[in-house]
């Protein structure tokens, strides 16, 4: 009997036997810079990510939720790395401080009084932006300037409140239904400190304040450390099979000595708590990882997603796959670029193609992605050959 695309992607992660290697591209940058640029194929308007799946006869790539569904988001603590989406199994909400949010569709502000003082954020998102696929605003202003705002930042973090919503997440995941595995979406950062690295402070900055201030920025840390097991709690206890917590690690910017002290210990908790649960854990690991690699197995996640191999990185595909070790499912391994005419000829696609089910293991814990997305510009024929080359693939 065939496989649905959910069924598949999940025997992928378990080490079961798969009826072809799931293929489950991730759309929405595509989707949202040609529907912007007015290009987006007849066959896919006013359709959302699973119905675009659909149509292309492959899994739905649906970690965390569809950023191309119509509406305004809650905007007003994204400055704070608080991304609010109707289909996540929480929400974020500020309590007792006053707080001010101003935007005009291309700059949101936020403004929010403290009893040690002001924070303010600035975020910027162009039209021009969004035409080229950016679907997360750029930081104009960060929360953290210096060591003077770690007070104020540090009491807006003990007043925010994490408010489950499992009824969000239950339309999301009845939304995906067998077209692909419903993630539950966790925090992008997979720490306390790694979130003042990635959105509360410019990354300058940062690595000044982590040498010559350590202490009192673990000082913050800590007592940002109730928010985060807040949102540990609302993710155990929602219906997800598979949970997203962290991502964007990077040697160069997460480079070994900090991912090890600063983010280790928080993925192996959330994957200890998430794994008691019953439930699967994955995280997000798109950079340059060959130094990285190393300290992976330690963190307990099951689920290595958007996995970049070369040539945009240095590591090969077969490189990662050995290096995340047998427990590891690998999603991703195709990497934008070669979706480009501008960037890989016809020739050199077959030839990486090619290689790439060459692949020693390839049949075994791999679910084939584009890393990091679709590209805008991607030529949608190579989608459909690299379809055809999994249809056509002998397992063995």
């Amino acid at each position: 009997m065939r496989m649905t695309h959910r069924q598949r992607m999940l025997a992928a992660i378990r080490r079961e036997r798969v009826d072809q290697i799931p293929w489950a591209p991730r759309m929405d940058l595509w989707t949202i810079a040609n529907r912007a640029r007015g290009r987006l194929p007849a066959q896919f308007i006013g359709l959302n990510l699973v119905e675009i799946a659909e149509v292309m006869g492959v899994g739905c790539h649906a970690v965390g939720g569809d950023q191309t569904l119509p509406g305004e988001r809650d905007a007003v603590l994204r400055g704070l790395g608080c991304d609010n989406h109707p289909d996540y199994p929480y929400r974020v909400e500020l309590r007792r401080l006053p707080v001010t949010f101003k935007s005009d569709g291309e700059s949101s502000r936020t403004r929010i009084i403290t009893p040690a003082g002001e924070v303010s954020t600035h975020l910027f998102r162009s039209e021009q932006m969004t035409k080229d696929g950016i679907s997360l605003p750029f930081f104009k202003s960060h929360a953290i300037q210096s060591i003077d705002d770690f007070e104020s930042v540090a009491q807006i973090f003990e007043n925010l409140a994490v408010v489950a919503t499992p009824d969000a997440y239950a339309n999301f995941q009845t939304r995906v239904g067998e077209s692909g595995l419903a993630v539950a979406r966790g925090p992008i950062a997979a720490s306390p400190m790694h979130l003042i690295l990635h959105q509360l402070s410019p990354y300058d900055q940062f690595f000044y304040l982590y040498h010559d201030e350590r202490q009192a920025l673990r000082r913050l840390a800590a007592r940002m450390e109730p928010f985060f097991e807040a949102i540990l709690d609302a993710l155990v206890g929602c219906e997800a099979e598979v949970v997203f917590w962290g991502g964007n690690y990077d040697q160069n910017i997460t480079w070994p000595a900090f991912f090890k002290e600063e983010i280790t210990p928080w993925l192996k908790k959330a994957s200890d708590r998430l794994h008691a649960a019953g439930k699967i854990m994955l995280t997000h690991t798109d950079g340059e990882n060959r130094a990285l690699l190393p300290l992976y197995p330690a963190c307990g996640f099951d689920v290595a997603e958007s996995v970049c191999p070369t040539p945009m990185t240095q590591c090969t595909l077969a490189e990662i796959k050995r290096g995340m070790g047998p427990e590891v499912t690998i999603w991703g391994g195709i990497p934008s670029v070669i979706l480009l005419d501008s960037a890989t000829t016809a020739q050199a696609f077959e030839e990486y193609i090619d290689k790439l089910f060459d692949t020693p293991g390839i049949e075994t814990g791999m679910i084939l992605g584009v890393s990091d997305n679709v590209p805008p510009d991607a030529n949608f024929a190579r989608l459909e050959e690299i379809k055809k080359r999994v249809e056509a693939f002998d397992l063995g």
